[in-house]
């Protein structure tokens, strides 16, 4: 697919499906993949969204369904997704749209948390790290050291909702930073080598090409250290002591894939088996605060980059993935989208169409 095409289809707020009539799904967008948890090559798994799917290609008419969203979290029940279906380009395929979510731009209690936590949260915090740093410095008993380390886990943890309130309004994103992506892990691994080396965890990094080829990023470059921080530090603490974590870097078109593989970051205490049918809702353990705070960070500033992070089960294993776009600033007001810009999506569509023209319907595509 062309690469303004595909930029285009990104931009859109309601989620995308391009899918094949016989359900595979060749394009996702990244709201369709963040809600549907859908990748290219899969297969619908909503029996009603497969069989509206293929009425709208047979028939070459729209229709509307209601689809099963996957549970976002361990012990959360299945939502819906209020979906569109029509024709596609060609005469197997279609186009699945998900509506927007009711009530998503209706955050103002939320929002109001965000600011109680960050105007009422911030200088206590701070003023408390001192308190106890002294403490430390003069604490002589065993109990005094184990209060200590309990209340520094709190702050820390208290520490991470100051900063998810901080990157609440994207305002605290506005940076165009050009980042080379190897140099910032280094300095990630450099951060983090002493926990790596104490708990016995060697990473390995691969990539498609040469490390220092990798492609450029661009935002902030502070939040964005801050996700791989926060990744990277989870990693190490759910990795089995001795064990070898295993980082890949993939290039798909415009965007680059971080994958943690085989990987229990983020995930509840004692592990959690993730079911393959995602009808079914994993066991309701729950992780600790650190980590759930420290997600809802990355996610949201990942979002915010135009990226998602998420999770995904391959052959058995708990993959975990940071998508981020590259080559060129990303930004979230459609307004960016330009006559130029729209007037290559319709030369690209016109392409495509005539393309599919030259096809036999009995062609496979």
């Amino acid at each position: 697919m062309h690469t303004s095409l595909t930029e285009l289809l990104e931009s859109l707020k309601p989620g995308l499906l391009w899918v094949h009539r016989d359900g595979v799904v060749r394009y996702a967008n990244a709201d369709a993949s963040a809600r549907t948890g859908l990748q290219v090559g899969r297969k619908l798994y909503d029996p009603d969204l497969a069989r509206a799917v293929a009425a709208a290609v047979s028939g070459q008419a729209p229709c509307t369904v209601t689809a099963v969203r996957p549970a976002p979290g361990p012990g959360v029940a299945p939502g819906e997704l209020a979906c569109r279906v029509i024709p596609g380009l060609a005469r197997d395929d279609a186009f699945v749209l998900i509506a927007p979510d009711v009530g998503a731009g209706d955050g103002t209690a939320y929002d109001n948390l965000m600011q109680v936590i960050r105007s009422d949260l911030r200088d206590p915090l701070r003023a408390a790290a001192q308190a106890l740093s002294v403490a430390h410095d003069h604490g002589g008993s065993h109990e005094v050291d184990a209060l200590v380390d309990g209340v520094q886990d709190l702050v820390r943890v208290l520490d991470k909702l100051v900063d998810l309130a901080q990157v609440w309004s994207s305002g605290a994103l506005l940076a165009s930073d050009r980042i080379e992506l190897w140099p910032l892990l280094q300095e990630v691994w450099g951060a983090l080598e002493p926990l790596a080396l104490h708990r016995g965890i060697k990473v390995r990094f691969l990539a498609q090409t040469e490390a220092g080829s990798l492609a450029t990023l661009y935002g902030s470059t502070h939040w964005l250290r801050r996700v791989f921080l926060e990744c990277l530090e989870s990693a190490l603490r759910s990795s089995r002591s001795g064990a070898t974590l295993q980082i890949e870097h993939r290039q798909m078109g415009p965007r680059a894939l971080i994958v943690f593989r085989d990987c229990g970051m983020f995930a509840p205490r004692g592990g959690v088996d993730m079911p393959h049918d995602p009808k079914v809702n994993a066991r309701a353990d729950q992780p600790a605060a650190r980590d759930q705070i420290g997600l809802k960070l990355c996610q949201h500033i990942v979002s915010l980059h135009g990226g998602q992070l998420r999770e995904e089960i391959e052959d058995g294993e708990r993959n975990f993935l940071i998508d981020l776009p590259t080559g060129a600033p990303h930004h979230s007001d459609e307004a960016h989208l330009d006559i130029a810009q729209a007037q290559q999506y319709a030369r690209d569509l016109a392409a495509l169409m005539a393309r599919s023209r030259k096809h036999k319907p009995d062609q496979a595509h």
